[in-house]
């Protein structure tokens, strides 16, 4: 048995058809999707429902329901839906369920009143501030972020951290013998020499850069020793950084494989050179404060 809610709609609009069977407890039932559309012009939407309507003395009325739709008008005559029913034995029962008639029609339009009016401008309504509201916060986030970009920028080349608190680092020769002591207790020299010497000369241009202004990180080691030439320092510190200069090149250029004494040899070296300078920095800094007071004093 088959019924819809409605057999005469207009095009667009929905309808279920509904169909009703029996069957003993123990069986089965199957209720397949239909083709779709089930006809032309006529489409499902979604796919089949079976529900339990009752269940009295083992007998179970169910209900099958499939929603339809059409959106060109005309008189439709529902094709038969196929059902299966199988048997608590194992057989199988093919049940045909009548489709029914449908009909789907346009809304009548009478042309004899039917009297057409001009197409009316666009409405303007008046801007709210409500409206406006979200753009405004959007403005002060652009402008709070752009200020915050800004203020870090400027830290950050003035060496302060991104708050604004200035960046204490520590001096150029501490760094220097921290790093040299870090490479000393790695002995990086014994597994390979060329990262040694690299390393190690990299510490002292480093202390080098800060300690005389001279860019040493971009220098070649000829060029590093000429200009420190021209500052007041020991001439047994300068001929031992110029050996030790001399010997990381050929290392690291020139593959030359040294005796693991006299990597040993190079680090005491290095730090025998930072705390030399620092030291002659220090006296430098005690004779030009002695003379400003002296000068003062007359």
């Amino acid at each position: 048995m088959s019924y819809p809610i409605k057999d005469t709609l207009l095009i667009g609009d929905q309808t279920t058809l509904r169909f009703k069977t029996k069957i003993s407890q123990g069986e089965k039932f199957i209720f397949p999707s239909p083709e779709n559309p089930i006809m032309k012009g006529l489409e499902i939407i979604g796919a089949p429902v079976t529900d339990t309507l009752s269940n009295k003395e083992g007998v179970l009325e169910l209900e099958s329901r499939i929603t339809v739709t059409s959106f060109d008008s005309g008189s439709y005559a529902l094709p038969g839906f196929t059902a299966y029913r199988i048997k608590s034995d194992g057989s199988t029962d093919t049940l045909l369920f009548d489709g029914g008639t449908l009909e789907f029609k346009t809304i009548q339009i009478d042309t004899t009143s039917f009297k057409p009016f001009d197409v009316k401008g666009q409405m303007n309504y008046p801007y709210t501030f409500k409206e406006a509201l979200p753009w405004i916060g959007l403005l002060f986030f652009v402008i709070a972020v752009g200020y915050a970009i800004r203020s870090a920028v400027k830290n950050i080349r003035e060496k302060k951290s991104i708050f604004g608190k200035p960046i204490v680092e520590d001096p150029a020769h501490i760094v220097a013998l921290r790093e040299l002591e870090k490479i000393r207790n790695e002995k990086i020299w014994l597994k390979n020499q060329k990262e040694f010497y690299t390393r190690l000369t990299d510490a002292l241009r480093g202390y080098i850069e800060k300690r005389y202004g001279i860019q040493a990180m971009e220098q070649t080691s000829n060029e590093i020793l000429k200009d420190l030439a021209k500052q007041k320092m020991e001439p047994k510190i300068f001929s031992e950084l110029s050996e030790l200069l001399n010997l990381s090149d050929l290392v690291k250029f020139a593959k030359y494989i040294a005796p693991d004494q006299e990597c040993e040899s190079s680090i005491p070296a290095a730090v025998r050179f930072v705390n030399a300078t620092f030291l002659e920095q220090i006296e430098q800094r005690d004779v030009e404060k002695s003379k400003e007071i002296n000068g003062g004093g007359q």
